[in-house]
């Protein structure tokens, strides 16, 4: 019984992470808005189950502040929506409103702490590395 309980448990842990890019991406008090061809549409904070957040780059090169919106969680895969912003109060203003659409409970601690003081706790070297973080924060948080 308890390995038919374990290997149940297992299907539904997630063991890929698929991101679709947000385009003209802005977070408001229903969810964020973005842009897919002409139509504009609305990812609403009810869809988001979790928020993850990491400044990414390399070296001397340029960074960014990603975000990750996961909305579905369970099964082989975790699916989640990014927008990316600037370093600093762009990034603290987007963090907020995730922050404030979601609840803290849902946020990642990067996400509270661009949140709270505009500095990213993660930092990853690239997007690859950054979603891998975000699977193993899923499948393990």
């Amino acid at each position: 019984m308890e390995e038919l309980h374990t290997q149940v448990r297992q299907a539904e842990v997630p063991s890929r992470y698929r991101v679709h890019r947000l385009a003209e991406a802005k977070p408001t008090e229903r969810g964020v808005l973005y842009r897919r061809g002409h139509e504009r549409y609305l990812l609403a904070w009810r869809r988001v189950s979790r928020a993850f957040a990491a400044e990414v780059g390399e070296g001397d090169g340029p960074h960014r502040i990603v975000f990750d919106l996961a909305i579905h969680t369970e099964g082989p895969e975790c699916v989640a929506f990014r927008l990316d912003a600037v370093p600093g109060e762009e990034a603290m203003r987007v963090a907020r409103a995730i922050q404030l659409g979601i609840g803290t409970r849902g946020c990642s601690p990067c996400v509270r702490s661009l949140a709270n003081d505009g500095a990213p706790s993660q930092a990853y070297a690239d997007l690859d590395v950054f979603a891998e973080a975000a699977l193993e924060a899923v499948r393990f948080g």
